[in-house]
This record gives structure tokens, sequence and C-alpha cells, in this order.
């Protein structure tokens, strides 16, 4: 079947919000209910009509204390389309590493500055998300802007950024794509020069977008803390030939693969309206399918990993007011409280803290 556009919007067009609230009303909120992480997300990053918004007030009022913040780093050389997102053009040498220090220094930190939003760039800090102040992960959603040069992950490291994707929509010399055939087959040096360096220096690698081949390989290169943000599990996992969405997925024997290793598996929420076997479709069935992953991984290993604003036309979840909506849910379905506490955030919390401990 034909995948659902999945569309990118413009990064360009950043909402800087509004006044933000009280820290002592965001402690308030999350002492009440259990915090939330999420994995991944692009939250008023990409929004076209966003004037008024306040993420550090929408963070506080839904108990939302430790994100990742994810910049697109390709976002100018992809464009959606009825088969999935695909890229439409060819980066000049030197532009994507251009691109990304525009991206942080003229709207990243800026947004948070005025957000009075705090990175997270130690175990102190994410800590602190977990006792109720929310903090940013800066995340970057694939290492293009490395351009091969595994040196640029200190560069990157100094910026702030404590969670790096190694491959997204665009040809990359890290490896090859889930979602496109393949040309390394494997781990390519480099590769396992950034990793090695993200474990040097306290970043948390992301596996997502990445094919078997690749995820399987650099386990056995390397013990570096490694996840995969964002996606679903589905029964037989996908090949790059599927639809957009199911090339996406992880099967049952991949995802055990991550989580033996100590891995976290995020689920996302893109909806597919055109089959009925897709698990997604409400923030009932997001519930439901974490209680799944929970079945078969165990509840050590699960967590959000929403790509909001990133999850194409529609989705399951659109603000973190669904995500507290789940998570109310999943309090009601008979986990102990320590394993809902680690699905809704002590599990990125944890891998958060191990790959910054060094």
């Amino acid at each position: 079947m034909r995948t659902p556009h999945v569309s990118r919007r413009d990064f360009s067009l950043w909402a800087l919000g509004s006044l933000f609230v009280a820290p002592a009303a965001q402690a308030q909120t999350a002492a009440a209910r259990p915090l939330i992480g999420d994995m991944h997300s692009h939250i008023a990053m990409m929004r076209k009509d966003p004037p008024a918004f306040d993420l550090r007030q929408h963070l506080g009022e839904t108990g939302t204390t430790l994100m990742a913040w994810t910049i697109v780093d390709d976002i100018l050389w992809i464009k959606g389309t009825p088969y999935g997102i695909k890229q439409t053009g060819t980066p000049a040498p030197g532009e994507l590493w251009a691109n990304f220090q525009k991206m942080v220094s003229e709207r990243y930190d800026p947004a948070l500055r005025h957000w009075g939003l705090a990175k997270a760039l130690v175990p102190t800090d994410v800590d602190a998300a977990l006792a109720g102040k929310a903090h940013v992960v800066m995340a970057s959603e694939s290492a293009n802007f490395l351009e091969g040069q595994p040196e640029r992950v200190a560069l990157a490291h100094a910026m702030g950024l404590r969670h790096l994707q190694l491959v997204h929509y665009i040809h990359s010399p890290l490896g090859d794509l889930q979602t496109e055939a393949p040309h390394h087959h494997g781990l390519p040096a480099v590769a396992l020069q950034v990793i090695q360096e993200c474990k040097r220096l306290g970043i948390l690698v992301d596996l997502a977008h990445s094919p078997p081949e690749f995820v399987d390989a650099a386990f056995a290169a390397s013990d570096a803390t490694m996840i995969w943000s964002h996606s679903w599990v589905s029964r037989r996992g996908g090949s790059w030939k599927d639809s957009a969405y199911l090339a996406r997925s992880l099967s049952p024997e991949q995802a055990r693969r991550i989580a033996a290793r100590g891995g976290v598996i995020g689920l996302w929420s893109v909806r597919v309206p055109g089959d009925s076997g897709y698990p997604l479709y409400s923030v009932r069935s997001y519930a439901n399918e974490i209680m799944g992953m929970v079945d078969t991984l165990g509840p050590e290993a699960v967590a959000f990993g929403t790509d909001m604003d990133g999850a194409g036309r529609n989705p399951v979840l659109s603000q973190y007011a669904d995500l507290r909506e789940v998570v109310e849910n999943l309090a009601k379905r008979g986990l102990s409280d320590a394993a809902l506490h680690n699905i809704c955030i002590g599990n990125y919390a944890r891998v958060l803290k191990k790959a910054m401990t060094i």
C-alpha cells in the first residue's frame, strides 16, 4: 500500500512563544503524577502557526521534564512524498556543517533562552529532570553535519549535543538507511570512529533509521551506550523495499537485541489510516502498544519517542497533553510504580546518564 504523506515542515519558521511560567508551578505539577520523558521530539521547531506557543509552560503543565529536542540537520535536502520522505538534493561540501551551526546559534539556542529552558549536559542535570525541573536534551536527527569527519563530534558536544542519531534520509558515509537500497552493507569504519567519539565525550548514540545489519555490527564493534529512539515494533520488521512506515519498523528479534544490550526502544506517534493491521490510531491504542512492547522486551527497554511535530499529518499524539493521557491510561494497567516510572522517563534518564558518565 502507499505510505501516508509524511511532511517535514519548513524548519526556518520557529515559534519563540510567550513568557514562561515560574519554576515552582512546573515543579508542583510534576510532583503530583509520574514525570514524562521523550526520546525524540521536534515540538515547536517546524510549526507554521505557533504565534503564542510557550514550550516551557506546556512542559510544566504536562509534567514533561526530560525531552530530546531534535534538530533535523538534513531538512533542506528532503521532502515528504506519497511514498515517504525522500532526498531531493545534494548538499555542497561544507553546507551541512554550516547549516547545523546556523540552526544552533540562530534558532535552537535563542529559543531555549527565550523560554528559560536549560540543556541537560551532565548526569546531575538528568537528576534534576527526574526531580521535576524540565531540561532539554540537545539531539540531532542524524550526523550528516559531520560530513564524514569524526573530529566534529567534539565541536557539536561543545555546543551542548548529548544525543546523536547517525543517519536519517540523505545518503551518508556513516551507513545505510532503513528506507533506501543499501550501499555500505554493514558498519563503515568512519561510523565506528563516530560511535567511539560519542562514547569518549559522553553522547548517547541513537541507531534509529539504521538497518539491522548496521545495528548488529555496531553492537559487535563497540560497547558505547546505544538506543533506538523512535519507530515501532512490527511482526516481522521491515526492509527498504516496503512502504516507509513498515521499512522503519523493528522486528521483535532486533528489538530484543537492542534491549539485551541495555538499550531502550521508543514508540513514535505516526498514524497510518490505510492499514487496519497497524496498531496506532488513538491515545488508548498507543498505551496498548506500549504494553505490548513491555510484554516483548520488558519494562526496562521501553520508552516514549513520540516524534512530536515530526510524525506527519494527523499524528496519534500532537501535544504533550496527549502523552499525559497515555500515562494516565498506563497507570490503570497494573504496572508497578517502578515499571511505570521507567517507561515514562526512567529508562531514557538511565541511558542518558550512562552515556554522560565518562
